[in-house]
């Protein structure tokens, strides 16, 4: 059989779904980018393409759209990555199907785009239209290629395929905007398109005549959650405004399940009198009855910071004073079960070795398999994300995992994931010889929740490239977790381990450091050694003035500092079950050991910290 290839692809992607302050504009933008990509499988499902990836055949229910979050029967909807790849038999045209295809893509967005103009038209400028539609119709970033092949050629084919699209896209369409309005604000998604939003109403009033102008609609903004100082081009309002607003999970909420679970089971009647005052207050709520994360409390869990009580009555429109609502309805929980740890886990994981292992697919129907094994692990990533762990799914297609989870629960799922991962693909794989199962590399950003998405997306984002390890050789990068620990005060910590390291076990590694806290180990000795390591030399200064036989004696003594910090009366046996191993010869080596144990154990004790646990000696609270 003679036929082509074709791959079809849609962008952008990193930066559209980066561009978020909200909960809602990371996931939409995530959610909206599956969609337009089932719209193009649907569309060369029709023009008669065999699909590869995603491995979905004439008929299956994954190519129907789906307009929310979840499908009727319940399920979320199956997520598509943004690159499709089909077969075309002899008598499919590929060009004609790959203009069906854009136009079918096209025409979902500008749909999509359609619906969010007109249920927001009172949040808009008069007379926007033509911009509106330059900035809608200037998103898309399209392209298809296609080679021919015959049944005897289909590896050869795939990578000359391979190699076309990557050229082409190399060649980036640019072309300057011809409908500006000049002098307003950009957006404050991405600062590169103008603003399509009214002022709001406390800014709507000519300053110089005292006269009212059209002022943004105050039900709408609420609604959507757009704040007065907030300004959103076309694009960035649909993201903020493409779905129900129920559907969406504060990160709070996420943030904060871990210890709301356990506040709920063991402090449950200041708790149901809290739902109650929410409920009575008019808080919005949660509909995501799907989602663990958000069933202990329905409304917008940042309602336990202290230091979010004003801003999120304001941004309610709520008029009740904050401070004395928050201390008579939140309070007396708090005094019982003490402050909640206001840090969240995004969680970014991305398979390594994927490219050797397709490249040694022969066929069509072997590729179509392994894409089939790759849905059933993004299938079971929601599962291991939402259902086991409390976290948050936004994505997950093929190899790529993007999910916000509670602090202490983030390891234990990255360490299933990269498990389910590794077996899925022992499967997927088990005719190819000489090509190594690919594995999982998992990144943990952990930061503040009241950081916007962008910030938390791109501190996970960093957490795999360390996981990735790109600058390290061959044998040591890949397959590993990395963390990285953002703190409000304090300088950013960061810690990697290949996941076969430490016996196999970093998690269990990490989870003793954490022990170790619980026994006694003083913070203060880690941060004394770490002053340490500033005071001595540099290892490369060592190595420059002293050479081999220098750096060996400076081993020596930077061994003695620690094990004099380390032996100091105070911690008992909690010392000893976290000591850096200094067993190295030379200095460079016992340096780098010792840097990596501050960082794992400053690591730990924020692990530590999230841990939710209950308050030794609750004082009494007046009912």
């Amino acid at each position: 059989m003679s036929g082509h290839l074709l791959l079809f692809a849609i962008g952008p992607v990193q930066d559209f779904i980066a561009q978020a302050r909200r909960t809602r504009d990371l996931w939409f933008g995530s959610y909206l980018l599956s969609e337009l990509s089932r719209s193009a499988a649907r569309a060369l499902v029709g023009e008669g393409a065999l699909l590869i990836f995603p491995a979905l055949a004439r008929g299956d229910a994954e190519l129907e759209p789906c307009r929310s979050a979840l499908r009727d029967s319940g399920r979320a909807p199956l997520a598509i990555a943004n690159k499709l790849l089909a077969e075309l038999p002899p008598e499919v045209d590929p060009l004609a199907a790959a203009r069906a295809t854009r136009q079918a893509v096209q025409r979902f967005w500008f749909d999509a785009a359609r619906k969010v103009r007109a249920r927001c038209e009172g949040l808009l400028v008069p007379g926007i239209d033509a911009i509106w539609e330059e900035q809608i119709s200037s998103l898309l970033e399209l392209s298809a290629t296609w080679v021919p092949w015959t049944d005897g050629g289909y590896a050869r084919a795939r990578e000359e395929l391979e190699a076309a699209a990557a050229a082409r896209k190399v060649l980036r369409d640019f072309s300057p905007w011809r409908c500006l309005r000049g002098g307003v604000p950009k957006s404050s998604l991405d600062g590169g398109r103008e603003t399509v939003l009214l002022e709001p109403p406390k800014l709507g009033r000519n300053a110089g005549h005292g006269q009212a102008v059209a002022a943004r609609s105050s039900k709408l903004a609420l609604k959507y959650r757009i704040a007065d100082s907030e300004q959103l081009d076309a694009v960035g309002l649909v993201k903020r405004a493409g779905g129900e607003p129920k559907q969406f999970v504060p990160i709070a909420n996420v943030a904060l399940a871990s210890w709301i679970g356990l506040v709920s089971r063991e402090h449950a009647a200041p708790f149901e009198a809290l739902r109650r005052a929410c409920r009575e207050l008019d808080l919005p709520e949660v509909d995501r009855p799907d989602l663990p994360c958000a069933a202990s409390f329905r409304f917008d869990a940042s309602v336990f910071l202290a230091s979010r009580w004003e801003s999120l009555f304001k941004e309610q429109s709520i008029e009740v004073a904050p401070a004395r609502w928050g201390s008579r309805h939140v309070g007396p929980l708090l005094q019982r079960a003490g402050d909640p740890y206001p840090y969240v886990a995004c969680l970014v994981a991305d398979g390594d070795g994927m490219g050797k292992a397709i490249a040694a697919l022969t066929s069509a129907s072997e590729n179509r398999r392994f894409s089939k094994r790759l849905g059933e692990f993004a299938a079971a990533a929601r599962e291991i994300v939402e259902g086991r762990h409390h976290g948050s799914l936004v994505y997950a297609g093929g190899d790529d995992v993007l999910a916000f989870l509670p602090v202490p629960t983030a390891l234990a799922a990255a360490d299933a994931l990269r498990r389910h991962f590794v077996e899925v693909m022992s499967d997927a794989l088990p005719a190819l010889t000489g090509v190594p199962t690919p594995t999982l590399s998992a990144g943990i950003g952990i930061g503040h929740l009241m950081e916007g998405m962008g910030d938390l997306l791109a501190l996970g984002r960093r957490a795999e490239k360390l996981a990735k390890g790109g600058h390290l050789p061959t044998g040591r990068d890949r397959n590993a977790l990395g963390i990285l620990v953002d703190k409000r005060s304090g300088r950013t910590r960061q810690w990697r381990a290949r996941w076969d390291e430490w016996q196999g076990q970093p998690i269990v590694r990490l989870r003793d450091d954490v022990l170790a806290f619980d026994a006694g180990l003083s913070i203060r000795k880690i941060y004394e050694v770490e002053r340490t390591l500033r005071r001595l030399p540099a290892p490369a200064d060592v190595q420059r003035r002293w050479g081999a036989e220098g750096s060996v004696e400076w081993a020596r003594v930077l061994r003695l500092e620690i094990k004099r910090s380390l032996d100091r009366v105070g911690d008992g046996p909690a010392s000893e079950k976290a000591r850096p191993d200094l067993s190295a010869e030379h200095y460079r080596d016992v340096h780098a050991a010792t840097e990596e144990w501050v960082n794992r154990l400053l690591i730990a004790r924020t692990l530590a910290a999230a841990e939710p646990r209950l308050r030794q000696r609750a004082e009494p609270v007046a009912s």
